[in-house]
């Protein structure tokens, strides 16, 4: 056991301020070009943001009001104007207010972000719970029935899009069964959403470690380890596991961060509300501040993820180091 601590402790001194400047360096163009390329789409949709507004408000509004509102928000200024703006008050440490209700954009972020956070991670450890097990239990007796039977529906379930896991759940839960309301108002409303995204990624998962599972299984130090009586369970949950474990980061990293960017429409479903249903609402909206606030957070929420998987990899592969090979996403 001190030799596990030692070995965790050097490396994460490996993980220096340099390595981490260089990676936060890089994501500064992703930022630029992701945030640009948000900011052309809704700058170039037909609907305009001073409609939008007094019309969600239910308050007619003269042309005057219309170009009093553009003006007070810099909307009928050019378009890199616009993008500039944005960028000088982002540096600054401000995100702007929602043209909606006039609330700092920052205030909303951290009121959506832990509804988000909540069904992302409670998801994400109930896929790796379900799908570790049996997706190495598949790999090993692949002649099984049970081992068939689950590559059967995980066949099925893959092909299923993640909506309509959740409109299925939705139905049976509230209409059929009765557990829940179709709207909870209190902590069960994460129950939902996060058995959806669970569903949806399990498939996937379970196939893809049943994949990695059998691969090493085939190589030749496996037959050794049983020619020397280790025993089955010690094999697979020990050493297969251990030494799959790099892939299951990786594919675990991208998960994450495309889940956090991914569940706008099951947090509609549900009507969570998160990062993705304040998202899908600005968007109807065009509420400019707002849409680049979220967007901005998933990209940097996406990096600091893979920031962490880099430090996971040395620890279940001692041959990774961040100054050598290391899995960059």
């Amino acid at each position: 056991m001190y030799f596990v601590s030692e070995d965790i402790f050097n490396y994460a001194k490996e993980f220096t301020m340099k390595y981490f400047i260089k990676r936060l360096l890089r994501t500064i163009p992703i930022v630029i070009g992701v945030t640009l390329i948000t900011f052309s789409l809704i700058y170039l949709s037909p609907s305009d943001p001073a409609h939008m507004h007094f019309h969600q408000a239910g308050t007619p509004a003269t042309e005057e009001m219309l170009e009093q509102f553009r003006h007070e928000h810099h909307l009928d200024e050019p378009f890199f104007i616009q993008y500039q703006n944005w960028w000088v008050s982002f540096l600054k440490g401000n995100l702007g207010t929602s043209y909606q209700d006039g609330r700092p954009v920052f205030e909303k972020l951290m009121k959506a972000a832990p509804y988000t956070i909540s069904i992302a991670i409670n998801s994400m450890v109930l896929t790796l719970v379900i799908s570790l097990p049996l997706g190495i239990y598949c790999a090993y007796c692949k002649q099984s029935r049970l081992a068939k039977l689950i590559d059967a529906i995980t066949q099925v379930g893959i092909s299923i899009p993640t909506f309509i896991i959740g409109l299925l759940l939705l139905y049976l839960f509230t209409s059929v069964f009765h557990i829940f309301s179709v709207l909870p108002k209190d902590n069960t409303g994460v129950i939902m959403p996060s058995l959806t995204i669970m569903l949806g990624m399990s498939f996937r998962y379970i196939k893809q470690i049943q994949k990695i599972a059998s691969h090493e299984l085939e190589k030749d130090y496996i037959r050794g380890l049983r020619a020397r009586g280790i025993g089955t369970v010690s094999i697979l949950f020990h050493t297969v596991l251990r030494s799959a474990m790099v892939e299951v980061i990786t594919l675990t990293a991208v998960s994450f961060g495309s889940l956090l960017s991914g569940v706008a429409l099951i947090e509609t479903i549900f009507n969570w509300p998160g990062l993705g249903k304040l998202l899908i609402d600005a968007v109807i909206s065009k509420d400019i501040p707002i849409i680049q606030g979220v967007v901005v957070w998933l990209v940097l929420a996406y990096v600091m993820i893979n920031l962490v998987a880099d430090v996971f990899y040395g620890i279940f592969d001692p041959r990774i180091r961040l100054g050598g090979d290391s899995h960059e996403a």
